[in-house]
């Protein structure tokens, strides 16, 4: 692959815009509301984010820790768990990036993989876009419009590779609009990683988080398109978000299968 583009520059790190702490609980879904998920993300410090996510089926629990990179404006280090309702834990993935080589390497089981990027920053899909939502708060000029790589696990039962780089994606301001009685900005989504398919974005005008995402493309295959929905922001410390957590999952019932 030819050395990757970049958009880089349309960015610029504000750590001021970042308050640790903060809990962001979104809804996720599909855009009729059906297969709801709770995602719970809590700001742990500057540079790293905690992520629970509680499906509908409600068996287990997904837990996501990432770490941003603020000189790409991308998560570099991502590690998932799938978490049982006695609070054990089983590795599920992990994925580690080098800057250097402009790459991705994913660990899933025995297994790991290799993927080479085409463009910068550049985001995961099916992390729910959590990264661009992290950094869409940096962005300088943000009634404009800004190119991003997206990349995907293979989801084929017998994959060649277990990620993937898919494109690029054009985030294009389209004007003012009220979201949640906020206002917000709008946003089409669109490009090469959606096979030219729009979605639409609305983003908080002062804080610059995601008020809501609507994207007709899913985001894994359990999905038929995607949804994003914020319900509430707190603030936790630790001991608060830990116990929190640790209630929630109890909540979990391996008898629902």
């Amino acid at each position: 692959m030819t050395n990757p583009t970049s958009s880089i520059d349309q960015f610029k790190y504000q750590p001021e815009k970042i308050q640790s702490g903060t809990v962001y609980h979104y809804i996720k879904s599909n855009i009729d509301g059906s297969y709801p998920a709770h995602v719970y993300i809590r700001v742990m410090d500057t540079d790293n984010i905690d992520v629970w996510k509680f499906e509908e089926h409600n068996i287990d629990a997904a837990h996501v820790s990432a770490h941003m990179d603020w000189k790409t404006f991308s998560a570099d280090k991502i590690e998932s768990l799938v978490v049982t309702s006695d609070g054990n834990g089983r590795p599920q993935a992990k994925l580690t990036s080098s800057r250097a080589d402009m790459s991705f390497t994913i660990h899933w089981r025995d297994r790991a993989d290799t993927i080479q990027v085409g463009h910068y920053p550049v985001h995961i899909y099916n992390f729910d876009f959590i990264s661009l939502n992290f950094s869409l708060r940096h962005w300088v000029k943000p009634e404009g419009e800004a190119t991003i790589g997206i990349i995907q696990p293979d989801f084929n039962p017998n994959p060649d590779t277990l990620m993937k780089y898919e494109g690029t994606l054009t985030i294009r301001y389209v004007g003012d609009e009220h979201r949640h009685n906020k206002a917000c900005r709008k946003y089409t989504i669109v490009g090469h990683a959606f096979k030219d398919q729009k979605g639409l974005m609305w983003v908080d005008r002062s804080a610059g988080h995601v008020e809501d995402m609507e994207i007709p493309v899913p985001d894994n295959p359990a999905c038929e398109d995607f949804k994003f929905e914020l319900f509430s922001i707190n603030q936790m410390d630790n001991e608060t978000w830990g116990t929190f957590i640790n209630s929630e999952i109890r909540k979990l019932n391996p008898g629902n299968d």
